[in-house]
């Protein structure tokens, strides 16, 4: 191979090293990105294994296994004869949360004594407002009068991951995950093939090299 070809070859193949090094670059960087979006699902699945949400637990044994009803509002308040725990519920300002004013008004009583919250039987809300301290739950002693009941401290309330949460969100993890490593290893194979090219390319580059030095050290000879 001629001088002029030998440097047209060399210059040809420099080119396609660094398209090869550019592909190379951006796969890496793509598999950094994807490695970030695997952290993120880890984190999700994480906060998906901790939804803790309140349960009506009469018997005290509450597990993600078990199937409880969610703690509600028609449970806490409902009489006794209709499987509810007769109890209350106040806000933080002592007054009685009602989805309606009483009519009659019980006796002693104002509208002032109550606050009208027309979702509290929604369970998210009701769940919700007892775990920021807006709402307490409230026992009546045997003297008469009512007390604050503490969640972590009251024997019917379970707090804890609902099996069908966690069912689901392991799943979606399993999901997302087999599908992100399906990608991962797609860029492996894709850098591997890049790779090898790259040093081939660089075998024969510094094969003509050598020819071209060759070249050159010959035609010096020639006119020295």
């Amino acid at each position: 191979m001629g001088l002029s070809a030998s440097q047209a070859r060399y210059l040809s193949l420099t080119a396609r090293k660094n398209n090869v090094e550019y592909q190379i670059e951006q796969l890496t960087q793509q598999k950094l990105m994807l490695a970030n979006e695997m952290d993120g699902e880890a984190s999700l699945w994480s906060e998906g294994m901790n939804i803790q949400h309140l349960y009506y637990d009469p018997d005290g044994t509450g597990s993600a296994a078990t199937d409880l009803q969610r703690l509600s509002y028609q449970i806490v308040t409902g009489d006794y004869a209709d499987g509810g725990l007769g109890m209350r519920v106040a806000d933080s300002y002592g007054r009685i949360v009602v989805t309606e004013l009483p009519e009659p008004m019980p006796d002693g009583m104002t509208v002032a004594n109550y606050v009208v919250e027309p979702y509290a039987t929604q369970a998210d809300y009701f769940e919700q407002n007892l775990k920021t301290g807006n709402w307490f739950i409230q026992q009546q002693d045997k003297n008469g009068e009512w007390k604050d009941q503490s969640l972590s401290g009251s024997s019917f309330i379970y707090q804890g991951v609902d099996k069908e949460d966690f069912a689901i969100a392991n799943a979606e993890y399993e999901r997302k995950m087999e599908s992100l490593e399906r990608i991962d290893k797609k860029f492996d194979m894709q850098i591997q093939q890049l790779s090898t090219e790259q040093s081939a390319l660089e075998t024969e580059m510094d094969s003509i090299k050598k020819v071209i030095d060759k070249n050159i050290e010959e035609t010096f000879k020639t006119f020295g």
